[in-house]
């Protein structure tokens, strides 16, 4: 009988644990592993990852970076909106496991994807003779540029940084993962997890990683940072975490501009609201407010 609620107990921690991605299996993309595929995925936003596009004075290239367990087709909702604007746009996919199925990212280590940022983005500012570019990243991706600059050699390359939901202090998931502690079966887990998908306990607000990213302080000087988060976010919780601690750091809360917006973590990228705070991150001089009005007004 105690195999036998073990065995429960360490299945329904791998299942809680599969929550950091809250995406439903049938919402997750399927976008294969494979270089040439993810470059046709990249073609079906038009304008995305044009490399001969050249930036505008007083622009730079804008790199978008998803959240975990998508693709690069997340931001098919924003980076349309940049490309109008004349933003030189580029997304990667990071992190695909190749013995996982579906091609989706962020499942690797986040150093190693942090290493493909900072491959992906040296090649963008070669390819459009630039010196920095802004990053736009949502949860997970709203970390690797700090890593990059931090320990890969990204120190001077970004010029703003803004974090849609970031991960920057880690997650309880709901205090899910205070419970699978407190019931001792949150580090039973890991050796599976970290099979297939080690990013996702190094995700966790007490990991190692959160502690190596945050030494020393939680933002990367000489960049421009802001955050937006949602209340009703149930994958990095509590929502405060979201937040980085420094002078002249923007940290706002989706709902303080918009009353009305229900976003959860995933659906951030789809607000348009969140979009309007983008573009006003991206460019002050022409920001627009954002509030429940942007639900309605177009792009």
């Amino acid at each position: 009988m105690k195999f036998s609620i073990t065995s429960v107990l360490s299945a329904t921690s791998a299942v809680i644990l599969l929550a950091l991605s809250a995406v439903p299996a049938s919402a997750l993309p399927a976008a294969p592993a494979a270089i040439q595929t993810i470059e046709k995925r990249a073609g079906e936003i038009s304008g995305l990852n044009n490399y001969s596009c050249k930036p505008a004075k007083g622009q730079r290239p804008v790199v978008l970076v998803h959240a975990t367990l998508l693709t690069l087709s997340s931001w098919s909702d924003v980076a349309p909106v940049l490309i109008k604007r004349g933003y030189c746009v580029f997304a990667l996919t990071y992190g695909v496991n190749k013995a996982v199925p579906g091609g989706m990212g962020g499942l690797n280590s986040i150093e190693s994807s942090a290493q493909e940022l900072a491959d992906f983005a040296n090649n963008v500012l070669n390819k459009t003779n630039s010196t920095q570019v802004d990053i736009v990243g949502h949860s997970q991706g709203g970390i690797l540029a700090r890593y990059w600059i931090k320990y890969l050699g990204g120190e001077g390359k970004v010029y703003r940084h803004v974090g849609v939901s970031p991960i920057n202090h880690g997650t309880t998931l709901s205090n899910i993962v205070t419970i699978a502690k407190a019931f001792g079966i949150f580090y039973d887990s890991q050796a599976l997890f970290d099979k297939f998908a080690p990013s996702f306990y190094q995700m966790v607000n007490t990991s190692d990683f959160i502690k190596k990213l945050n030494a020393g302080g939680d933002f990367a000087p000489g960049v421009i940072h802001s955050n937006i988060a949602t209340k009703y976010d149930e994958v990095v919780t509590p929502y405060e975490t979201c937040w980085q601690n420094g002078a002249g750091i923007t940290n706002l809360l989706l709902q303080d501009l918009c009353v009305l917006s229900l976003n959860e973590h995933l659906t951030m990228v789809n607000s348009n609201v969140v979009i309007q705070f983008i573009l006003n991150q991206l460019d002050p001089v022409s920001a627009k407010t954002a509030n429940c009005l942007s639900i309605v007004k177009g792009f």
